[in-house]
């Protein structure tokens, strides 16, 4: 049972600092971000409104991408340490038709747990963490020294440089009219559950650890995978309007169904969450001493785990940008802050963006998964285009974790 996260401050201590930096949001990039900070020496707060660590509607999945940062970071072992699983293979149907494609590797861990990891390595390297604290980013002049945020309780807390990674929840800050979202009117929304499975393998539809499964239908897609202690998490991304006339679980029983699968029983009885709108961008990722990083920034609907990599990637590349601005801000570094994250997630962002297009034709998606089954070849190809940023370091990685799980056994 993973306890909950302590504060190692209070609001009225935290609020009589001046910070280097202050983070909101507790999540991949933002603990990240707090974690190189820390160890940059710099002065972190570190803010989550709700108590921490907490459930997500995430997929779960770490490509070789995420881990490849895990890794980078020295965060990677102590996340493997916590009982995930190694992915091999991606089980999807659409309809009638299935594929099963050999994966180079991954990881399925829940969030849950992995943030927990994350928040606790940013507290051992220095940074002071608030929970159960939400917060308002407040409107400064452009000559400020710092930027400010204020709590409901009116505690306010003042930084050099604020950095935002508080999800798609993320709202414009006020006094930077630049950061406008830009939402496409189709952008689908995202559901999440999780539940424990029974060790029996003759159960209904008992899942297999090591299998990213998806199902893709009309409607959307829905993909489940085993992650620590026998725990099923669905991740799905759906068609507002479908939730809104069935509900998020008839939704996802709907889909899964459509391919063959059945889950009612687990599904009528789980507890769904939900997200605002995926695919989204931010024209300017930043205001006045205020860089936006992780899903805050702008997202596109992913597919198998890219989102949590983006969040590292954006985490990690945001520390070396917020320690030159704490020394010294110019008013351009909102703008390069922009062109950074183009260059760090744009090509992968947008495979997805290309893959999230397709899933909406139906009878596209149909041909496409029958041609990966009879052409393996070819499926094969497509996977390898998928990862091949970091497919070397996958297969080291999962070599490394055959070759650890093999001296356990014969020890």
């Amino acid at each position: 049972m993973i306890q909950e996260l302590a504060a190692t401050t209070t609001r009225q201590q935290a609020s009589q600092e001046r910070w280097d930096a202050v983070i909101v949001g507790a999540g991949i990039a933002g603990s990240l971000a707090a974690l190189g900070l820390a160890r940059l020496g710099r002065k972190v707060l570190l803010i989550e409104r709700t108590t921490f660590p907490r459930h997500k509607v995430c997929g779960a999945c770490l490509n070789g991408d995420a881990i490849a940062g895990l890794r980078g970071a020295g965060v990677w072992d102590p996340i493997e340490a916590l009982g995930g699983h190694w992915l091999s293979q991606y089980s999807i149907r659409s309809g009638l038709n299935r594929a099963n494609l050999e994966l180079p590797g991954g990881h399925a861990v829940s969030r849950f747990a992995m943030d927990r990891v994350l928040a606790e390595s940013a507290i051992a390297a220095g940074a002071q963490f608030l929970s159960d604290t939400a917060v308002t980013i407040g409107s400064d002049p452009p000559d400020s020294p710092t930027r400010s945020l204020h709590d409901n309780d009116g505690h306010r807390y003042h930084a050099s440089v604020l950095i935002a990674a508080n999800g798609l929840a993320s709202k414009p800050a006020s006094g930077d009219p630049d950061d406008r979202l830009v939402v496409p009117a189709d952008s689908r929304i995202g559901l999440g559950a999780h539940w424990t499975q029974s060790d029996d393998p003759r159960g209904p539809m008992h899942l297999s650890s090591g299998v990213i499964y998806m199902a893709i239908a009309e409607t959307g897609y829905v993909g489940l995978v085993v992650t620590e202690n026998q725990v099923i998490n669905l991740a799905a991304a759906v068609d507002r309007s479908a939730v809104q006339t069935s509900g998020p679980a008839e939704v996802c029983l709907q889909i899964l169904r459509s391919c063959g699968w059945d889950l009612t029983k687990q599904l009528q009885t789980t507890h769904f969450r939900g997200t605002p709108t995926l695919t989204r961008r931010r024209k300017i990722a930043g205001g006045h001493r205020l860089f936006y990083v992780g899903d805050s920034s702008g997202y596109v609907e992913p597919f198998t785990g890219e989102g949590m990599a983006w969040a590292i990637r954006a985490g990690l590349a945001v520390v070396p940008r917020v320690d030159a601005a704490i020394d010294r801000w110019t008013p351009d570094l909102p703008q390069r802050w922009t062109e950074d994250l183009k260059q760090t997630l744009g090509k992968q962002q947008w495979r997805c963006r290309m893959i999230s297009r397709l899933l909406r034709h139906p009878v596209l998606v149909r041909h496409t998964v029958g041609a990966l089954s009879r052409f393996p070849r070819f499926g094969r190809f497509a996977v390898q285009q998928i990862h091949r940023d970091r497919r070397q370091v996958l297969q080291e990685l999962h070599s490394e974790a055959r070759q650890s799980g093999a001296s356990g056994d014969a020890a």
